[in-house]
């Protein structure tokens, strides 16, 4: 998976987060059949208490991309925070892909007083 930073504005919702799912070869995990959720927390919390937990889809399952839409509320505030892709089969296998960060970038027009 590519870990660069998704940016995103803050209170904005209803757009897609893009993601490809990779083995530590850098070749795509097959997805199909599996059931994928994003868990969110703010990098600053000192808790480590999730933000959010939402579903996603799958868009292409031999490719490993998916996507996550962004609900009303996930991302209130701006910061970084810090993001974790896990798909869960039924045969209980599961793969976690950590280290990913989203930006929340302050909703404009922003005042200086």
């Amino acid at each position: 998976m590519i870990l660069q930073p998704q940016i995103v504005g803050q209170n904005d919702y209803g757009y897609e987060l893009p993601f490809t799912l990779e083995d530590g070869n850098g070749n795509a995990v097959d997805i199909t059949d599996a059931s994928l959720t994003i868990t969110v927390q703010d990098s600053q919390d000192p808790t480590g208490a999730a933000l959010f937990t939402g579903n996603m889809t799958v868009d292409s399952g031999p490719a490993g991309t998916c996507h996550y839409t962004v609900a009303s509320g996930n991302f209130p505030n701006p910061g970084t925070f810090l993001a974790q892709v896990t798909a869960t089969w039924s045969s209980t296998e599961v793969l976690t892909w950590s280290g990913i960060t989203i930006i929340v970038e302050p909703k404009l027009p922003k005042s200086n007083n």
